[in-house]
């Protein structure tokens, strides 16, 4: 459905901002579905929301044709948050399909540290599968305490095994969780979610992170395509976590940067990006939640023409 919007006055504010930042950075596979079951567009490529109204919202949709812009329209009158996750819901409905209820039951193999805050859990999939992975993707790990469990990003998976490291601070739960595990424990594993990146065939690009990044950006290393330029910027608050990369096959064609972070997550990263000698074409990163919000607005302020993927991986504040 293509809509004209000239009419209709889009929301403001900080929380609208806050809603369109994260919908666009971690759930584009549900507002693939929003398209598809509200448009007659019937294979998608990639959407982002631009604008949110009171009765929908508007999107450009990038197909083999191009983009174009969509107007979805709310299932419901609701605050914007909710409306957008029962739009999702009648979408998936309409589309016959169903809510992530996935849950595995891994086994541990062994834990060790790879790291000084960081701790490596290899896990069997006993006869899970996981052949869609690709670097960046997640599950939600059961935790004693935690009412929810916590997303963790696989570092790699096989046919047979997955390995999961987990970045140890303070007494948190789920650092708690990490270390008090044993060889031989059962660990019960929920849904699983695929990390938006950008398109970095393009040109150049810039991968940016503090510990909870590692993990993908590892993943990434390995994997980085031949003769593709790629600038790191990696912010620790110990430097000795730096030698979590002693065993990545780093590509000749990368240039890594280690920096101290200070009293602010984000700010050795910020303040590195205008030494950068050329805009890069894509950038990924994962950082504190306000952090990530104020890295991705400086960013498309610095590169306006960069495509800029920018993750909340934690919270300053966070307990477990």
């Amino acid at each position: 459905m293509t809509t004209d919007t000239a009419t209709r006055t889009p929301l403001t504010g900080e929380d609208i901002t806050d809603i369109i930042e994260h919908v666009n950075e971690g759930h584009i596979t549900e507002l693939l579905y929003a398209v598809r079951a509200f448009s007659e567009i019937a294979a998608p490529g990639h959407a982002q929301i631009t604008n949110l109204y009171a009765d929908g919202a508007a999107l450009d949709v990038v197909t083999d044709a191009g983009t174009t812009q969509v107007f979805v329209p709310f299932a419901v009158q609701a605050p914007p948050h909710e409306a957008l996750q029962a739009t999702v819901a009648e979408a998936m409905c309409r589309l016959g399909l169903k809510p992530e209820g996935r849950v595995a039951h891994w086994r541990l193999q062994s834990a060790q540290d790879v790291s000084p805050n960081m701790r490596r859990l290899v896990m069997d999939l006993c006869g899970d599968s996981r052949d869609d992975w690709r670097p960046g993707d997640a599950c939600r790990f059961d935790i004693p305490g935690h009412e929810h469990g916590r997303p963790y990003t696989l570092r790699s998976v096989s046919d047979t095994q997955a390995t999961v490291d987990v970045y140890c601070h303070g007494g948190s739960l789920g650092s708690r969780w990490a270390q008090a595990l044993s060889a031989g424990d059962q660990i019960t594993v929920r849904g699983g979610r695929h990390e938006p990146l950008p398109d970095f065939a393009q040109a150049a690009a810039l991968l940016i992170g503090d510990e909870t990044a590692l993990p993908t950006i590892a993943a990434l290393l390995e994997t980085w395509p031949a003769n593709q330029p790629l600038e790191v910027l990696l912010e620790v608050a110990d430097p000795a976590d730096q030698a979590y990369l002693d065993d990545v096959a780093c590509p000749s064609q990368a240039r890594i940067t280690w920096l101290q972070r200070t009293e602010t997550s984000g700010e050795a990263v910020a303040a590195r990006l205008g030494m950068l000698t050329q805009p890069p074409a894509a950038v990924w990163g994962a950082l504190e939640v306000q952090a990530a919000k104020a890295m991705r607005r400086q960013l498309t302020a610095l590169f306006p023409a960069t495509e800029v993927r920018i993750s909340g991986y934690w919270r300053v504040d966070e307990t477990h």
